[in-house]
């Protein structure tokens, strides 16, 4: 894959950097003419502000920065850490803690001279371009990229809400105290209990990662509480590595037998859970079906973040946005990345909100330098684990098809290898996929 684009170095970024950056920007760049650019004078008062300091948001910043070593950078970001999603569902089985996903913005700050500014976006006012902050201060900027992840919207499921969550009915959809609740309620399931998983329809983020939560979490109950059973309540008719999970589930935990360690409940049969009835822990079914469960995981249905909602970039429950560059089709100078927007097919991963960021920094770096974007080209890679010993991978393509179109997509998933030897391989190399990823954002 070419680039036709010349990479601005700041000086005390290595050579490697600079090569690590145009492989992983996954773009196809067709320069299209070019214009005088703007001075190097004019580009070191040119304000970029960037909300939001998750991967979409770091890899931003960290990237811009690679790409021109003269514009100001600031990120707005309320907490100072940031715990790695991928992986966290390996919290449950004991296979790594929350400080193991832990990093913190110091290399953004101090290698890629960003100023992080630890406080909470509230209000854009579009036509001075200023950015107001929770705390009392101002930001002016003359292009913004909000990468503020989703809201999770309890409230899609009646009788659900963020107390009960935080209290009894733990989400754990990021790494918070629900995550370490949640594995709790895990620990202390009675002798023979019952664990429901709820599952919200499309689009959510990371569509693999509730499954790998049951299967990390049938295993655990086989070791400790064998009588027991994980119940998964979904949404969905079909799903993500429905190729391989089915057979591992049915090789491990007698799945579609009547002893079951572990059960899929889909949408046509009551899985599409409307309903929570909480005194009596029982989930309710779209059709009035019922599931009663000792401990239940509900997983939110998912829509735009209500700072989006708040500044008037959403459409419906999500924001649309311009897949030649991520621009918002709501506001100028607006680039939206991650798990906020409209992005049908591309799931919601973090390894696609940091390849957004690169498709929107790209675009506005070739601004600055006078150059029309190019059309972006992007791949979506994924290590999974089973068991420590079981692995599965899929790959992903999207190209840009044209204004007001959605992308062009195509899948590979490999199927399951009887022999073992390609899943044993995939299982060793999905940690060291998680961690390479995590370092390429925040290192």
């Amino acid at each position: 894959m070419k680039n036709l684009h010349t990479i601005a170095q700041k000086p005390d970024l290595s050579r490697r950097d600079s090569f690590k950056s145009i492989g992983l920007f996954m773009l196809a760049l067709t320069t299209q003419g070019k214009s005088a650019h703007t001075s190097e004078k004019a580009m070191k008062q040119f304000r970029v502000v960037i909300i939001g300091g998750g991967i979409g948001g770091a890899s931003a910043a960290k990237y811009l920065r690679i790409l021109n070593p003269h514009v100001q950078i600031t990120v707005v970001e309320p907490n100072p850490e940031y715990i790695f999603c991928p992986g966290s569902n390996e919290i449950f089985p004991g296979w790594c803690s929350i400080k193991d996903l832990t990093v913190t913005y110091n290399i953004l700050k101090q290698r890629y001279n960003t100023q992080v500014i630890k406080d909470f976006a509230q209000h854009i006012d579009y036509d001075r371009k200023m950015l107001s902050l929770a705390k009392g201060g101002t930001l002016f900027y003359d292009k913004l990229i909000v990468s503020p992840g989703p809201t999770f919207d309890y409230a899609g499921i009646e009788g659900y809400s963020k107390d009960l969550a935080d209290t009894h009915f733990p989400a754990a959809w990021h790494v918070s105290p629900q995550t370490l609740l949640l594995k709790q309620q895990i620990k202390s399931l009675k002798q023979g209990g019952t664990l429901c998983i709820s599952i919200p329809d499309t689009p959510y983020r990371c569509p693999p990662a509730p499954y790998e939560r049951a299967t990390f979490i049938a295993h655990m109950l086989k070791k400790n509480n064998p009588a027991a059973k994980v119940l998964i309540l979904d949404s969905q008719k079909d799903f993500i590595f429905d190729n391989i999970y089915p057979y591992y589930w049915e090789k491990h935990f007698s799945f579609g037998k009547s002893d079951a360690i572990l059960e899929r409940i889909g949408p046509e049969d009551g899985g599409h859970i409307v309903k929570l009835d909480a005194s009596a822990k029982t989930l309710i079914g779209q059709n009035g079906q019922k599931f009663k469960g000792d401990v239940l995981n509900i997983i939110p249905p998912h829509k735009a973040a209500k700072f989006a909602f708040d500044n008037h970039l959403v459409q419906d429950q999500w924001c649309p946005v311009e897949y030649k560059d991520y621009t918002s089709l709501k506001q100028k100078d607006v680039y939206i990345i991650g798990d906020t927007i409209l992005g049908d097919p591309m799931p919601k991963t973090g390894y696609i909100a940091s390849n957004q960021a690169r498709v929107a920094v790209q675009a506005i770096n070739d601004e600055l330098h006078g150059r029309s974007p190019g059309t972006p080209f992007m791949v979506n890679d994924c290590i999974a684990m089973v068991e420590q010993g079981f692995g599965m991978t899929l790959s992903e393509i999207f190209r840009y098809a044209g204004k007001n179109k959605p992308l062009e997509a195509r899948h590979y998933i490999p199927g399951v290898d009887k022999n073992g030897f390609q899943q044993k391989m995939l299982g060793s190399e999905a940690r060291a996929w998680q961690e390479n990823f995590k370092r390429s954002v925040f290192s």
